[in-house]
């Protein structure tokens, strides 16, 4: 298997420097007849690219959805499915950690300016709840 990438360039000349990344699971297989064929898996998804890269968030949310999509195909092996991601992985690089802490607190930030646009304005023990609510099964703070 292999992932075969359509790339589609923006029709809008004002944002030109944009192209869209569609990620097919295909794979190789022989006809009747032994001759060399090959079939579209499945969908994986798209991603948009900006200028030169993909924004850190779409890198994210593009690999999330495609764990989600290989986990439901049956017939994919856990070796398989490691393969597939590590080959995504090479054109789509996961989040550093830096890119991780710098979307963390862009998203405490909108949930603070989220919430006071509802006239609440969270205190720092309502903010360190919410961290031991998400915290869950990793153990206390």
């Amino acid at each position: 298997m292999y992932i075969r990438w359509v790339i589609r360039c923006h029709k809008n000349a004002t944002v030109a420097n944009t192209t869209f990344h569609d990620a097919y699971l295909v794979e190789s297989y022989r006809d009747d007849e032994g001759n060399p064929r090959q079939r579209t898996v499945c969908y994986l998804g798209n991603i948009r690219q900006i200028d030169d890269s993909f924004p850190p968030i779409e890198r994210e949310l593009f690999l999330l959805r495609v764990d989600r999509i290989l986990a439901s195909i049956p017939e994919l092996t856990g070796p398989d499915r490691r393969e597939v991601l590590a080959m995504l992985r090479q054109k789509v690089q996961p989040l550093t950690l830096t890119e991780i802490r710098v979307a963390f607190l862009e998203s405490v930030r909108w949930y603070r300016r989220s919430v006071a646009e509802h006239g609440v304005v969270p205190s720092e023990a309502e903010l360190l709840e919410l961290l031991r609510d998400a915290h869950g099964e990793l153990g206390p703070l």
